[in-house]
């Protein structure tokens, strides 16, 4: 039926529905048919304006006036373009849809569009050419989008750095070299000892940058936000160069102590070597060392001491650490008899290993190879193993940790009795914190000598109390109350540091343990008569126990 109602402009851009005055509809009058009326008027591309042809159906039924002056139901339509900003307006797209049999775009309908939209910044000239071929390949109402403009983003200020200058002699001495192309590494040839001379570079200051600011897609500038500026400092034995404010320069020889911002550089006695023709050594210093201790020297250093060979059967002790390029060797000497070589320190000890020595730390140790029949004891923890885990064997002699004890192996095939203990403090927390609880009572019978004595302060009659009594009473409450809360505080505080110590103090080998090895704690021992895979041992204060880190394994029977 429609198509007796439907007919073409005369410019063949919209289509009109008109009722005839000699036709009527019933009330089953609908869009059906509407499709096929639109294509014998080669009008089934153009935009049916649904609210209209609606309007129409509603008017007929109704034999409104309207319906016979005629309803525009459909028109042509060309292809449109929408631009849409994101919330930050740093990226622009196009929203196209396809003509309804009207003309794609063009050139100044993109240009209006973009210039509606207020885009000026970041266009893509291929995005839009993208655009353009798309409008003519879309079917009528498809749509498509297309990025055309993006935005700059602002570039952040970078804060000021401070790059070294030199290197850190406690890394540098420990690091080997390469051997030949191949990449086989010489583990003897770890470079000489990093030393600094008078008016040598030490640290540069790369100042902060201010950033670069952005744009939006827009045009609005974006500021960045400039980087955190922070001065060069000078150290002990460093300072401002005079020709370039962003350099530190050292003023005296020594050792290069890096910090974050400076560079210390400490007084330093360096030798080639110690041994018969130097004499021994006592420096009020740093003592650096390139090859080796001798045996039968003793060296002295009220600082640290770097070696850059071995200690062989010498007297070594420093007040700062003590870091050994290769190994620190004694000779085996009767059960009894005091080791040929003894190493002290007042910090850390590292080194590549050491054997048949007496060996102690107020911190920690530190060996990459082995640990052998050696007397070692230390404040904080040991550790024996290179940094990938791969070798570190403890085996043999008496070793003591204040803290916790780590090594890939732990003993040595062919029953070498070892004895590891870790916590060795824990007699000393037990002392301590058996005399604060101690104290923590004697402020609780504090607190009841002031109930006595309020007690018979309220008993005097009232003419005998005086003001200063009084007063006098409650500064001793006062006193008594403070007494009891800070013993109180001091045993919590020495119980939760005595659990922390213990929970923290476990014995782990990551390989094997084998057989032989007496794990300590305190008076608690624990041998072991066969071999185990990679463990951790603990001490719950009452009875030594063993994990296995690879499932649930207990070691019976060797207590």
């Amino acid at each position: 039926m429609w198509n007796k109602f439907v007919s073409m402009s005369e410019d063949s851009t919209y289509v009109t529905a008109k009722l005839s005055p000699d036709i009527t509809v019933d009330s089953n009058f609908s869009t059906r048919g509407l499709d096929e009326a639109l294509a014998e008027l080669s009008a089934n591309k153009f935009f049916v304006l649904e609210e209209e042809v609606n309007k129409f159906i509603n008017c007929a039924k109704e034999m409104k006036g309207e319906a016979y002056s005629g309803i525009r139901v459909a028109e042509m339509r060309d292809s449109s373009v929408e631009v849409t900003l994101d919330d930050e307006e740093m990226l622009a797209s196009m929203l196209v849809t396809g003509a309804y049999d009207g003309k794609p775009l063009n050139g100044p309908d993109i240009i209006k569009a973009l210039a509606d939209a207020q885009v000026t910044k970041g266009i893509n000239k291929l995005a839009l050419k993208k655009v353009m071929v798309m409008s003519a390949k879309l079917k009528p109402g498809e749509t498509f989008t297309q990025p055309v403009a993006q935005g700059k983003r602002p570039i952040q200020g970078k804060d000021a750095r401070f790059v070294p200058l030199v290197e850190d002699v406690s890394k540098r001495v420990l690091a080997p070299k390469k051997k030949d192309d191949v990449g086989n590494v010489d583990m003897k040839n770890l470079g000489e000892t990093i030393t600094v001379e008078v008016n040598q570079p030490l640290m540069k200051k790369v100042p902060a940058t201010q950033g670069t600011p952005g744009l939006t897609v827009q045009g609005k500038v974006i500021y960045p936000k400039p980087g955190d500026d922070s001065p060069l400092t000078e150290g002990s034995g460093s300072a401002i160069s005079p020709k370039d404010p962003n350099i530190l320069i050292a003023v005296e020889s020594g050792l290069p102590i890096l910090k974050p911002k400076t560079v210390d550089v400490e007084n330093a006695l360096c030798l080639k070597s110690v041994g018969v023709g130097t004499g021994h050594v006592k420096f009020k210093g740093n003592v650096v060392i390139n090859g080796d201790i001798e045996s039968d020297m003793v060296v002295r250093a009220t600082g640290s001491i770097t070696v850059g060979g071995f200690i062989e059967s010498a007297d070594v002790q420093a007040k700062g650490d003590i870091v050994v390029a290769k190994g620190i060797i004694g000779h085996t000497v009767p059960e009894g008899s005091e080791k040929s070589c003894v190493v002290k320190s007042a910090g850390s000890i590292k080194a590549n290993y050491a054997q048949y020595v007496k060996i102690q730390a107020a911190e920690n140790i530190e060996l990459s190879v082995h640990c052998m029949g050696n007397e070692l004891s230390c404040g904080k923890d040991l550790s024996v193993s290179d940094a990938g885990g791969k070798q570190g064997t403890l085996s043999g002699g008496v070793t003591k940790a204040g803290g916790k004890i780590s090594c890939v192996n732990l003993g040595v095939e062919g029953d070498t009795p070892t004895l590891v203990e870790a916590f060795a403090r824990y007699g000393k927390f037990k002392d301590r914190l058996s005399k604060l609880k101690e104290r923590y009572k004697l402020a609780q019978e504090g607190t009841m000598e002031v109930v006595r004595k309020e007690l018979d302060f309220k008993k005097l009659p009232k003419e005998e109390r005086t003001p200063e009594a009084e007063q006098e009473l409650e500064d001793f409450k006062v006193s008594a109350n403070e007494k009891l809360e800070k013993a109180k505080n001091a045993v919590e505080a020495m119980e939760a540091d005595f659990e922390e110590q213990l929970e923290n103090s476990t014995i782990e080998a990551k390989n094997k343990v084998y057989t032989h090895v007496t794990i300590q704690y305190a008076e608690e021992k624990l041998i072991t008569k066969r071999v185990h895979g990679p463990s951790i041992f603990s001490f719950n204060k009452y009875q030594i126990e063993c994990t296995s880190k690879l499932g649930s394994e207990a070691i019976e029977g060797d207590a």
